[in-house]
C-alpha cells in the first residue's frame, strides 16, 4: 500500500513539473483524454452513492420486483430479472458470497470494479447450478485461501459492485423467483471462519455524484480524484495519471487546474463529454439499424473510449459470453426511431434469437435511456411473454407503436413514447451463431400510415 501511494506521488510531481510547458491547446487535448479515461469510473459513482445512501457496505439486498420507469439510477435497466446488489468494502478483509442450488432458472452475479471491468461471474454459466461459497478479495489482502471454497475472485479495486440477476419467467413466477433471492448470503471471511475480525478501519466515504451529462463537464475530475485511491491502477494507467496530473487530475487531491490553463481544461472536458456522447451511438458498425455489442464489453483493457461510451449508454453490460445487447437507434431505412411513427419488428421462421437461457426486447426513452412509461406498464417482450402470437410459419412479428392495436394483436404490442426511443435486444447465454455474428438480427421497418 505504501509503495502504491508513493508511485502516485512520483507521477503527480512529474506531471506538475511539466505543467508549465503546456500551451492551451495541449491542455485542452489532455483534458479531453482525461475525461474519456475517467468517465466510466465517475458514472459508476452514481450507482455506488445511490446504493450506499440506503444500504451499508457489505450488505446484500435482493429486490423482488421488476424495474420500471421510476427507477432512474441505472441507464437501460432490464425488465427480465430481479436484481440483487451489494457494495463490497474489501479494505479490511475478503467477503464471501454463498449461493443455493438454483435449478431450471438462469441467475448470475456480476462483479464490477471501479473501472467498470467485469472481474468474474458466479452463476448458471460460470459456476453451474449447485450450491457454493465464493471468496472475493481486494488488492491489499495477502492471506492464504482457506479450504471449503468453490472459487476465489481477486479484485484490483477496494470497492466492488456485486450485481445479481435472477430470471423471472413471467408475472406468476415472481413468488418462486423471490424465494431464490432468500438463499443468497454475503458475509465477511472472519465470520464464515468464526475467527477474529481485523481491526476496524475508518468508514469509507464515497464522493457525491454530479450528473455527468449536465453542468460543467470538468466537475467529473473532482469526483474522479476522490475515487481513484480505491483502485490499484496498472502501470500503463499510472503513466496516464502521471500526465493528467499536469491539469489537476491527481488521485486523493482536490481538482485544481493551473490558473493559466483553467479555460482550456474546461473546454477539453466539454470536448471529452461530447466525444463520449457521440461514441455511445457508434459502438459498432450499424447493420440494418442495429448496433451489435462491442466485442470487448466488460473487458475493455486500454480502450477508454468504448469503456466510456458503454457507461453512457448501458453501464454494467455483461461479458458477451454471458449476454449480448444489440441496440437499435434507427429503422432498416436508417431513420431515427420515433414514437410518432409505427413499426414492425419481424423475426423470420427459424430466426428467433439463439440463446441457452432467454431473450427479450426492451424499449427505452431515447433521451433518458430509461424505461418508457406507458398505460399497460409493458416495457419488454420476449420468449417468456405469455400472450405472444406467432406467425403461421413460426416467425414472430412485434408491433411498436403508441396506440393500441386490435385486441387480437395486443399480446405482440410494445408501446412507444411520443418521441425518440431505442431498443435493446438482450440474449442471455447466447449461442455461437449470436457470438460470431452469423445470426441475422430482425428487420425493424416503419409502417406507412
Amino acid at each position: 500500500m505504501r509503495h502504491w501511494i508513493c508511485a502516485f506521488a512520483v507521477g503527480a510531481s512529474l506531471g506538475t513539473v511539466h505543467a508549465a510547458d503546456l500551451d492551451p491547446s495541449q491542455a485542452k487535448a489532455l483534458a479531453q483524454e482525461a475525461y474519456v479515461f475517467a468517465y466510466a469510473t465517475v458514472e459508476h459513482d452514481k450507482v455506488l452513492t445511490a446504493i450506499n445512501a440506503k444500504l451499508p457496505f457489505n450488505r446484500l439486498y435482493g429486490e423482488p420486483r421488476l424495474l420500471g420507469p421510476q427507477d432512474n439510477k441505472v441507464v437501460s435497466p432490464n425488465n427480465d430479472t430481479f436484481y440483487s446488489r451489494a457494495l463490497l468494502d474489501l479494505r479490511a478483509e475478503p467477503m464471501v458470497l454463498q449461493v443455493p442450488a438454483v435449478e431450471a432458472r438462469y441467475y448470475s452475479f456480476q462483479l464490477v470494479d471501479l473501472r467498470t471491468d467485469n472481474l468474474d461471474y458466479i452463476g448458471t454459466r460460470a459456476t453451474g447450478n449447485q450450491a457454493g461459497r465464493y471468496l472475493i478479495a481486494g488488492p491489499d489482502w495477502k492471506g492464504d485461501v482457506p479450504s471449503g471454497f468453490n472459487g476465489v475472485i481477486r479484485s484490483p479495486s477496494r470497492v466492488v459492485f456485486l450485481l445479481g440477476r435472477t430470471e423471472v419467467k413471467g408475472e406468476s413466477d415472481q413468488p418462486e423467483a423471490a424465494k431464490v433471492l432468500m438463499g443468497y448470503a454475503l458475509q465477511p471471511l472472519s465470520r464464515v471462519l468464526n475467527s477474529s475480525a481485523p481491526a476496524t478501519l475508518p468508514p469509507l466515504q464515497l464522493p457525491a455524484y454530479h450528473d455527468t451529462k449536465q453542468g460543467p463537464a470538468q466537475t467529473l475530475f473532482e469526483t474522479f480524484n476522490a475515487l481513484a485511491p480505491l483502485h490499484e491502477w496498472t502501470a500503463s494507467e499510472q503513466a496516464k495519471l502521471a500526465r493528467f496530473a499536469a491539469i489537476g487530475v491527481v488521485p486523493r487531491a482536490p481538482f485544481a487546474p493551473p490558473d493559466n490553463l483553467r479555460d482550456a481544461v474546461a473546454a477539453g472536458a466539454e470536448a471529452g463529454r461530447e466525444q463520449v456522447r457521440v461514441a455511445s451511438s457508434q459502438l459498432a458498425r450499424e447493420q440494418q439499424g442495429w448496433l451489435p455489442s462491442p466485442t470487448n464489453v466488460g473487458k475493455f483493457g486500454e480502450d477508454d473510449l468504448t469503456r466510456a461510451a458503454v457507461a453512457w449508454r448501458y453501464i454494467y453490460a455483461n461479458d458477451a459470453i454471458e449476454a449480448i445487447y444489440p441496440m437499435a437507434l434507427h429503422d432498416v431505412a436508417g431513420q431515427v426511431l420515433d414514437g410518432r411513427q409505427a413499426y414492425r419488428l419481424h423475426f423470420p421462421a427459424g430466426q428467433l434469437p439463439p440463446v441457452n437461457a432467454f431473450w427479450s426486447l426492451t424499449l427505452y426513452d431515447g433521451k433518458t435511456q430509461l424505461l418508457a412509461s406507458n398505460p399497460i406498464q409493458r416495457y419488454a417482450l420476449g420468449d417468456r411473454s405469455p400472450q405472444l402470437q406467432y406467425d403461421a410459419d413460426g416467425g414472430l412479428t412485434l408491433l411498436l407503436q403508441t396506440d393500441a392495436p386490435a385486441p387480437a394483436q395486443q399480446g405482440n404490442w410494445l408501446p412507444t413514447p411520443q418521441g425518440p426511443f431505442n431498443l435493446l435486444l438482450r440474449l442471455y447465454l447466447p449461442k455461437p451463431s449470436a457470438l460470431d455474428g452469423s445470426y441475422r438480427l430482425p428487420t425493424l421497418a416503419r409502417v406507412k400510415q
